[in-house]
């Protein structure tokens, strides 16, 4: 398992913040050359040894059964380990102080009371593996759910791609079985579409621009394919097209329109599509003609939709509203982001 991007980060800033704190209640008389090296010194070997002994300290996971224990070694071993290192630190700054090199202080010069001030130490030092341990708890268990939600969101994009894809095909297949040359100049349409989803798709964020051009692309392809037979209208209204999104975000919607859109042939089909963004919110309407009569060839496995609710709820925690109603002539659907 690699290193948890940020513990080292976490773990010097919080040894700088503790000794920040020692040396500010300290009113222990002291040169400043040796307060300063006592400050770097207590400070560099805390990160080392907290460092050595919290790498890993998930073996396997949070929920591991073995936590407990794992957790209880830990913090006996990074205590140990403190209490060692800052003793021979004491009698490092002792003998410096014997040797004339700083004045006499509280390392002093007094080698018998060492052990006697570490247990009188001991109390702060524990208090500060607690806290140092729990924070670290913490800051673990929230890197590695940061870590699973990232996995499952690869995991997403990947189904999503296929699924479009997949779509693509199956409408010049179809037609293909009716028009060829159709076929064939749809195709030629649909380059640029699977251009987008094939390389921008990758990216984990794209200008809202370019999503609406796919967007525009795609529409255009399906009124190609519809052949006049549907009426589609549509709105988009942008303040920032620069703003960036994920990627296929909501393709999907539009392709259910057009999915379930009424295929009557005594009346045309319709498709109201409405994008709107205003400072950090994103909105998106969608509505189509519902048929009266069920379509036995439709057949619907509901991966794009419940993979797009899935990343939504990854991407955009509490930051979004997705409401899918059906009427009595019609399907609606309406999206609203706050990014």
């Amino acid at each position: 398992m690699k290193e948890i991007p940020g513990r080292i980060r976490f773990i010097v800033l919080f040894w700088i913040a503790i000794m920040v704190l020692v040396w500010v209640s300290d009113e222990e008389s002291m040169p400043l050359i040796e307060r300063l090296l006592c400050f770097f010194s207590f400070t560099l070997l805390s990160i080392l040894i907290s460092f050595v002994f919290s790498k890993r300290l998930f073996q396997k996971n949070v929920t591991s059964k073995t936590l407990p224990l794992i957790f209880l070694v830990k913090f006996l071993s990074l205590t140990v380990g403190l209490v060692i290192g800052y003793f021979l630190l004491y009698k490092v700054f002792g003998w410096l102080e014997v040797s004339g090199v700083f004045d006499s202080s509280r390392f002093i010069a007094r080698d018998e009371t060492l052990v006697i001030d570490l247990l009188e130490d001991l109390p702060g030092i524990i208090s500060m593996n607690l806290l140092f341990c729990g924070m670290l708890l913490y800051h673990e268990y929230s890197s590695l759910q940061n870590v699973s939600l990232k996995y499952q969101l690869k995991v997403l994009d990947s189904q999503i791609n296929p699924h479009f894809m997949f779509n693509v095909l199956n409408h010049i297949y179809v037609l293909m079985q009716k028009d060829v040359d159709m076929a064939s100049a749809l195709l030629l349409q649909y380059s640029e579409t699977l251009r987008y989803q094939l390389y921008s798709g990758k990216k984990e964020r794209v200008p809202l621009e370019q999503e609406i051009q796919f967007l525009k692309n795609y529409i255009d392809v399906e009124k190609f394919r519809w052949e006049g037979k549907l009426e589609v209208t549509c709105t988009w209204q942008v303040e920032n097209g620069s703003m960036e999104i994920p990627p296929l975000l909501l393709i999907v919607f539009i392709e259910n329109a057009f999915k379930h859109v009424s295929r009557s042939g005594k009346n045309k089909g319709s498709i109201q599509i409405s994008l709107k963004q205003t400072g950090k919110i994103i909105s998106l309407e969608v509505e189509n003609s519902k048929s009266t009569e069920p379509n036995k060839k439709l057949k619907s496995t509901g991966i794009g939709l419940e993979n797009v609710k899935a990343r939504l709820k990854i991407l955009y925690p509490k930051r979004y509203s997705l409401s899918i109603r059906s009427l009595d002539d019609s399907y609606c659907t309406t999206l609203v982001i706050h990014t």
